[in-house]
Protein backbone atom coordinates (compact mmCIF):
# COMPACT_ATOMS: atom_id res chain seq x y z
CA UNK A 1 0.00 0.00 0.00
CA UNK A 2 1.31 3.26 -0.97
CA UNK A 3 2.09 5.77 2.05
CA UNK A 4 -0.17 8.35 0.85
CA UNK A 5 -3.11 5.84 1.63
CA UNK A 6 -1.20 4.40 4.61
CA UNK A 7 -0.96 8.01 6.31
CA UNK A 8 -4.62 8.92 4.94
CA UNK A 9 -6.28 5.60 6.58
CA UNK A 10 -4.64 6.42 9.77
CA UNK A 11 -5.60 10.20 9.65
CA UNK A 12 -8.95 9.05 9.09
CA UNK A 13 -8.76 7.10 12.11
CA UNK A 14 -7.38 9.55 14.46
CA UNK A 15 -9.79 11.89 13.76
CA UNK A 16 -12.63 9.35 14.19
CA UNK A 17 -11.56 8.67 17.35
CA UNK A 18 -11.58 12.10 18.25
CA UNK A 19 -14.66 12.81 16.80
CA UNK A 20 -13.81 15.62 14.34
CA UNK A 21 -15.64 16.12 11.31
CA UNK A 22 -13.18 16.43 8.19
CA UNK A 23 -14.54 19.83 8.24
CA UNK A 24 -13.57 20.83 11.65
CA UNK A 25 -10.35 19.10 10.92
CA UNK A 26 -10.24 21.40 7.79
CA UNK A 27 -10.87 24.89 9.50
CA UNK A 28 -8.37 23.51 12.03
CA UNK A 29 -5.39 23.50 10.14
CA UNK A 30 -6.48 25.81 7.51
CA UNK A 31 -6.94 24.36 4.68
CA UNK A 32 -10.38 23.57 2.26
CA UNK A 33 -11.81 21.08 2.99
CA UNK A 34 -12.15 18.94 -0.07
CA UNK A 35 -8.03 19.02 0.60
CA UNK A 36 -8.14 17.76 3.44
CA UNK A 37 -10.72 14.62 1.75
CA UNK A 38 -7.78 14.57 -0.67
CA UNK A 39 -5.37 13.61 2.06
CA UNK A 40 -7.64 11.46 3.86
CA UNK A 41 -8.24 9.29 0.48
CA UNK A 42 -4.72 8.97 -0.10
CA UNK A 43 -4.61 11.40 -3.23
CA UNK A 44 -2.52 13.72 -1.46
CA UNK A 45 -0.24 14.56 1.36
CA UNK A 46 -0.09 17.15 3.86
CA UNK A 47 2.51 20.36 3.54
CA UNK A 48 5.05 19.30 6.42
CA UNK A 49 3.97 22.58 8.08
CA UNK A 50 0.26 20.91 8.51
CA UNK A 51 1.45 17.81 9.65
CA UNK A 52 2.59 19.37 12.64
CA UNK A 53 -0.98 21.25 12.71
CA UNK A 54 -2.95 17.52 12.45
CA UNK A 55 -0.88 15.98 15.17
CA UNK A 56 -1.35 19.44 17.00
CA UNK A 57 -5.22 19.32 16.38
CA UNK A 58 -5.67 15.31 16.66
CA UNK A 59 -3.57 15.18 20.57
CA UNK A 60 -0.99 13.17 19.29
CA UNK A 61 2.69 13.18 18.31
CA UNK A 62 3.45 13.66 14.83
CA UNK A 63 5.31 9.75 14.97
CA UNK A 64 1.95 8.65 15.51
CA UNK A 65 0.46 9.67 12.51
CA UNK A 66 2.64 7.40 10.79
CA UNK A 67 2.23 4.30 12.92
CA UNK A 68 0.55 1.82 10.30
CA UNK A 69 0.18 -1.34 11.67
CA UNK A 70 -3.02 -1.12 13.37
CA UNK A 71 -4.38 -0.27 10.92
CA UNK A 72 -5.18 -4.06 9.74
CA UNK A 73 -6.26 -4.69 13.53
CA UNK A 74 -9.67 -6.01 13.00
CA UNK A 75 -10.62 -6.74 16.72
CA UNK A 76 -9.28 -2.83 17.58
CA UNK A 77 -11.56 -2.25 14.95
CA UNK A 78 -14.47 -4.30 15.49
CA UNK A 79 -14.64 -3.13 19.29
CA UNK A 80 -14.16 0.75 18.14
CA UNK A 81 -17.32 0.17 15.87
CA UNK A 82 -19.69 -1.63 18.57
CA UNK A 83 -18.67 0.65 21.04
CA UNK A 84 -19.84 3.39 18.72
CA UNK A 85 -22.75 1.64 17.67
CA UNK A 86 -24.14 1.09 21.15
CA UNK A 87 -23.44 4.64 22.57
CA UNK A 88 -24.53 6.96 19.02
CA UNK A 89 -28.30 6.12 17.97
CA UNK A 90 -27.60 8.11 14.96
CA UNK A 91 -24.19 6.30 13.75
CA UNK A 92 -25.99 2.74 14.28
CA UNK A 93 -28.95 4.55 12.22
CA UNK A 94 -26.67 6.05 9.52
CA UNK A 95 -24.54 2.77 9.83
CA UNK A 96 -27.84 -0.09 9.09
CA UNK A 97 -29.53 2.14 6.30
CA UNK A 98 -25.74 2.49 4.33
CA UNK A 99 -25.06 -1.59 4.87
CA UNK A 100 -28.62 -1.97 3.90
CA UNK A 101 -28.00 0.29 0.88
CA UNK A 102 -25.01 -1.68 -1.00
CA UNK A 103 -26.69 -5.30 0.03
CA UNK A 104 -25.19 -6.36 2.80
CA UNK A 105 -27.60 -6.53 5.23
Amino acid sequence: MMIKKQFGKRLRELRINKELTQEKMSESIGIQPENYSRIENGLSFPKPENIEKISQVLGVEVVDLFQFKNLNNYEKILDALINKLKTDETAAVMAYKFLKSIGKI
